[in-house]
């Protein structure tokens, strides 16, 4: 069976889980550019390349426990872009207290990996910027000579 563009945000997420930050980066292109949710406390603007993401990862697990996280619901997944909904969890550092939350992403996929990835805070921010991102990219095409 083919694997899918959703299939290789799947497995990022999965590495993340089973082998730590140094594992997502099969998943990435070197050249990856990541943005978490605008205006949130880990928004750094745009992250490029594995080193950045891999720091942004880190920061990340030095905040929370065991942190987990898995595509709960994949929202789209056609050409080459994916938006999933996402869930992670952990503990408080040094307790038992649960961590958990839900955010959306949406990625764009070549070559069986990951050339950019944008962080939202619901689903419906996604899908939104997805349906943006459709109305300029068929503008253009309508431009070009």
């Amino acid at each position: 069976m083919a694997s899918t563009n959703a299939d290789v945000v799947r497995r990022h997420f999965e590495a993340f889980r089973d082998g730590g930050v140094d594992a997502v980066a099969a998943y990435c292109d070197p050249e990856i550019e990541w943005r978490a949710v605008e205006g949130a406390v880990d928004d750094v603007g745009v992250m490029r390349g594995h080193e950045a993401l891999r720091r942004y990862y880190a920061d990340w697990l030095a905040t929370i426990d065991d942190l987990q996280a898995e595509v709960e619901e994949v929202l789209y997944d056609s050409g080459d872009t994916v938006a999933a909904q996402l869930r992670h969890w952990g503990r408080v550092p040094g307790s038992s207290a649960p961590i958990e939350g839900r955010y959306a992403v949406v990625c764009t996929i070549r070559a069986g990996r990951i050339v950019s990835g944008r962080e939202y805070e619901t689903p419906a921010q996604a899908l939104a910027a997805l349906e943006e991102l459709r109305k300029r990219t068929q503008g253009e095409a309508r431009h070009v000579d």
